[in-house]
């Protein structure tokens, strides 16, 4: 548990600190998108091969870190499945939706996206293509740690914390470490954590926010980045 708790701290608390000192760093030069994903991407894994690591040299079962023995919902592999594809079908016909209309495209980039965190997000295709990845690396890593290890060690402590305690703990945990979004990220992100908790907590696996944790990020791929509409805004103004 000491291992644990030293980890848990070097998150919670060191990853805001190297965030505000990162961020000042590329916002005030150049900003290379394709060394910014790489680096976060080997970041966050390394920390969940770390954290893996540990489980397998103390004999933890991965039951312990991606199940949950009794569920507060049960499901039938046949509903998640129908589930699945439902959602799937839906995600396909939204991008093909905001692919084909700009107007749209426009409308739900200003709804879903914030000017502090524009700097982040991908602009040409390659660099869309190299963001689903981090989608995928954000999806399982932050889920491991902070739904896995995270109900795992706060359940494990010398005393007793009921599920809604675990709960807002981990998902006030989890907006802290997205302290570079603003304080209004900071609590759109605990309030996403939080629905994440419950549906891992819910039906007992942790690959059901793991999938939708990727899906989340994955929106931004599909939206354009309205720092580059005002560019080419600005740019049009200029040359006129």
């Amino acid at each position: 548990m000491l291992f644990l708790t030293l980890f848990l701290l070097i998150i919670v608390v060191g990853y805001p600190i190297w965030d505000y000192f990162y961020l000042k760093k590329i916002k005030s030069n150049h900003i290379n998108k394709w060394r910014m994903y790489g680096q976060i991407m080997i970041i966050q894994w390394v920390m969940v091969i770390i954290i893996l690591a540990y489980w397998l040299l103390t004999k933890h079962t991965f039951n312990d870190l991606f199940s949950i023995e009794n569920p507060l919902f049960s499901f039938k592999i046949e509903s998640l499945l129908a589930i699945a594809f439902g959602v799937s079908i839906s995600i396909a016909m939204f991008a093909l939706i905001i692919y084909f209309s700009k107007t749209i495209r426009k409308k739900i980039s200003e709804a879903l996206t914030d000017d502090s965190i524009q700097f982040l997000l991908p602009s040409t295709f390659g660099e869309r293509l190299f963001f689903l990845l981090i989608a995928i690396t954000a999806g399982v890593c932050e889920e491991i740690i902070f739904r896995g290890v995270m109900l795992y060690y706060l359940s494990h402590l010398p005393f007793e914390l009921p599920f809604i305690a675990i709960g807002i703990i981990s998902s006030l945990l989890f907006g802290i470490v997205h302290l570079y979004q603003g304080w209004k990220g900071v609590l759109l992100t605990t309030y996403l954590g939080a629905i994440l908790f419950i549906l891992f907590v819910g039906t007992g696996s942790l690959w059901t926010p793991i999938v939708l944790h990727f899906i989340i990020d994955a929106k931004f791929v599909f939206l354009p980045n309205k720092k580059v509409q005002k560019r080419s805004k600005s740019d049009k103004f200029e040359n006129n």
